[in-house]
């Protein structure tokens, strides 16, 4: 004799079963949603195009394409730069980096004993990011001269990094190191400047790469002394002003080598004419 409760006893056990699979996508959510850079890193960043150059060479964008580094030490240094670029200067300490970065404290102190030490790395970070975009878009052809102009004058529009410099400068009246790395920090960004100018196809030289370093570093420092809109746009017209002179520079250099090759080759061919009997 069969008895009702039998029959409704399995549909007490398949009820939980379509809860547990329909909130399997609901889980990836969250993660998602408190990371809007998430999306951007997980894709291949696409080369920037003449008309996106101004808007995508920032080192905010140049991050959120950047792909979000494993290992703990740059995973801190990525942390520290997005939070100079979201929350200013001030919010850069030990404590915030290490919430951002989803590690301890003393994951921190280990690897950046003083904030001078975390300062330092976090400015050779922003910079590696920035350039390495410039350069690799260089290589890919997504950018011309005209579009490097507009990268250079778009840059100095955030004072935040500026700010960051100007810190290390500071500290290093009281620490002789950071006097020996802010040489070899920026003889370095120097040296790879000239390289995207060269396959830009300016013929320049260092010198002159460090005459338009100087010109930048010394508009950008009294613009931000000043801070005003006024300041800001003199900086640009600045910049322009600098870039339209090196672009010119290079572009004659390049004219005078193409026509020395010419001369030299129509006298190649003169001689060898002559020479036939």
């Amino acid at each position: 004799m069969s008895r009702p409760p039998l029959k409704s006893h399995p549909a007490r056990i398949t009820p939980p079963k379509p809860p547990i699979v329909a909130k399997l996508p609901l889980a990836a959510k969250p993660s998602a949603s408190t990371s809007p850079s998430a999306a951007a890193r997980k894709k291949t960043p696409e080369a920037p195009n003449a008309h996106q150059v101004g808007a995508i060479f920032t080192l905010p964008d140049a991050l959120a394409a950047a792909p979000l580094p494993s290992a703990a030490r740059e995973r801190i240094l990525h942390a520290a730069v997005s939070i100079l670029n979201e929350e200013g200067f001030g919010a850069l300490t030990q404590t915030r980096v290490a919430e951002q970065a989803g590690v301890r404290q003393s994951h921190i102190t280990y690897y950046f004993p003083a904030r001078n030490d975390l300062l330092r790395e976090t400015a050779v970070y922003g910079c590696n990011v920035l350039l390495e975009m410039l350069s690799g878009s260089v290589e890919t052809g997504s950018v011309t001269l005209d579009t490097a102009r507009d990268f250079f004058v778009t840059d100095i529009s955030d004072r935040r990094f500026a700010r960051l410099m100007c810190a290390l400068i500071v500290a290093s009246d009281e620490d002789e190191h950071i006097k020996l790395w802010l040489a070899s920090f920026e003889d370095i960004n120097r040296k790879r400047l000239l390289d995207t100018f060269l396959k830009l196809g300016l013929k320049i030289t260092l010198e002159d790469v460090e005459n338009f370093h100087c010109t930048y570093v010394g508009a950008v420092m009294l613009d931000l002394g000043e801070s005003t809109n006024a300041s800001l746009t003199r900086t640009g017209n600045v910049m322009r002003r600098a870039f339209d002179d090196l672009m010119q520079r290079g572009m004659a250099a390049h004219i005078k080598t193409a026509t020395k090759n010419i001369t030299k080759t129509n006298t190649n061919t003169g001689n060898t004419k002559k020479r036939k009997p």
